[in-house]
């Protein structure tokens, strides 16, 4: 901008007056080009930073109740229309527009869940530590059974519906589950999770909650117990813990199982009673 200032004077003074006149004037529309660009730089500038503090307001708020709210809507009809093993509902959901106008959106959804069991289901770890098995590593005891979805023997373990007739406490299913697809018995059972937990969701569009345990050193029961009918191909066994993992995380076993083993495991870790080393 300088530069070219002093070249209007220089060429101005090497002129007569007339011509000066006309630099003087490029000279005031050159300055005042100048501050109207300077002044559209700042103002760009200042509208820059307010959008970038907005944003960086916006990223580090705390999520309000409001808007963690408008994420759940209003259930307006949730009607059976199958039920066998799974009871499928046919769930009609109002929710809140977002042009802020108090207009309304509803959607119909597929919703599957287990009533009879109160929407809750255990899933029990059976933990062998290495003092009681004849290999001297750490075990599990695992199932296996057909799964229909995708017409195959998988790996589970002893897992089952929380029956509000049959059972007193989640802890008194979990034994049931123990006996009835392991054949154990006795043995230190522990939740793991937290008393106020409501369990862990099995997916989102199903109203089942996950309630994993662990059970350590169960023993093989006198008695078997009777298994449901539909259960005449399940079978049991003890594994190591390092091929248990491998299990886990090779396509064969089922998710509520992965989660709970996991979850054993850690506990495990934490307690002693297994090292890294007998994972790997």
């Amino acid at each position: 901008r300088t530069s070219r200032r002093h070249c209007f004077m220089r060429t101005a003074r090497a002129v007569d007056l007339p011509t000066r006149a006309a630099a003087s004037a490029v000279r005031r529309r050159a300055t005042a080009s100048s501050s109207r660009v300077r002044g559209r730089y700042a103002s760009t500038t200042t509208t820059v930073a307010r959008a970038r503090q907005e944003d960086e307001e916006d990223t580090t708020a705390p999520m309000t109740a409001s808007s963690s709210a408008s994420r759940s809507g209003k259930i307006i009809s949730d009607n059976a229309v199958h039920s066998r093993y799974l009871t499928v509902y046919n769930r009609v959901v109002e929710f809140a527009a977002e042009d802020g106008r108090g207009g309304t959106k509803t959607f119909a959804y597929d919703v599957v869940g287990h009533p009879k069991s109160d929407f809750k289901f255990v899933c029990v770890a059976p933990f062998h530590s290495r003092t009681t098995t004849t290999s001297g590593e750490p075990e599990f005891t695992i199932i296996r059974e057909y799964a229909q979805g995708s017409n195959s023997t998988c790996v589970v373990l002893p897992s089952g519906g929380f029956e509000v007739a049959k059972h007193a406490s989640l802890e008194e299913a979990a034994t049931d589950e123990l006996h009835q697809e392991a054949h154990l018995v006795d043995g230190t059972l522990t939740k793991l999770i937290a008393d106020d937990n409501p369990g862990l969701l099995e997916t989102k569009w199903c109203r089942n909650r996950l309630i994993p345990f662990l059970c350590v050193d169960g023993v093989q029961a006198k008695e078997e117990a009777t298994r449901d009918a539909e259960e005449f191909h399940m079978t049991h066994e003890r594994v190591t813990v390092r091929e248990f993992r491998r299990m886990m995380y090779g396509g064969e076993m089922m998710l509520p199982s992965i989660v709970t083993g996991q979850l054993a495991i850690d506990f495990l870790l934490k307690g002693g009673y297994l090292t890294h080393d007998d994972l790997n």
